[in-house]
Formats: C-alpha cells, sequence, structure tokens
C-alpha cells in the first residue's frame, strides 16, 4: 500500500531531475503499462498517457520534466516536482498526487504582518 509517508519519502528522494532523461527507467512503462495505458513517447520527447484525459496537464509530460519512474508491486510511479502519478499495472486505472507546500517560517510571519 502507498502511504503518506511513503509519497513523502519519494519526493525527498527524487527532489532533482536527472542531468538526462536517458538515466530514467522509461522500461519499466513499457514493460508493465504499455496494454493498460497505451503510453507512448512522442518525437518532442514527451511521455503521453493515453488512459488520462487528453485536455488533463498529466496527458502529456516532458520527459526532462520527470524525476522518477518508480515500480511498486501493483503500481507504477512517475515522479515530477510538485506531483506524482500512480498508473495502475492491472488496468487503466491512476491517481494523481499533488504536493502542497507548507507555508515556511517567513511565509508565516510576512502573513500576520499587517500592510499599511
Amino acid at each position: 500500500m502507498i502511504t503518506e509517508k511513503v509519497i513523502d519519502s519519494l519526493y525527498k528522494k527524487y527532489k532533482n531531475r536527472p542531468a538526462s532523461p536517458d538515466e530514467l527507467d522509461i522500461a519499466l512503462l513499457f514493460e508493465n503499462l504499455i496494454d493498460s495505458h497505451d503510453i507512448s513517447i512522442d518525437d518532442e520527447a514527451h511521455l503521453i498517457i493515453n488512459s488520462i484525459a487528453p485536455e488533463s496537464p498529466f496527458h502529456r509530460i516532458e520527459l526532462k520534466n520527470i524525476h522518477a519512474i518508480v515500480e511498486f508491486e501493483h503500481k507504477v510511479a512517475i515522479v515530477l516536482h510538485s506531483s506524482i502519478i500512480f498508473l495502475n499495472k492491472a488496468d487503466s486505472k491512476s491517481h494523481i498526487h499533488i504536493k502542497i507546500e507548507k507555508n515556511s517560517f517567513f511565509n508565516k510571519i510576512f502573513n500576520r504582518i499587517p500592510e499599511a
């Protein structure tokens, strides 16, 4: 099961993009998901996930924006800077986690100061 702790660890471990998209484990996508999610890579180096609606910002993703591709028992995670796309291996379902930025100490202080 993928818990909040696992999600937090993915964001921490993969906080930076690889030097090149060639370092991504793209083979995981084609080995596990090509049939259920109709995944492809276009000529402009975009990952296309056809099981996600075309109007969604997660339908077409530049490979250079992907931080990691991680396999779990029943899912494959595509880790981005502020979100993670979880694609089921068994069917075409997907789940997207959006990272909520926490207020920093300075933001909390500045939010309390009234404007003059």
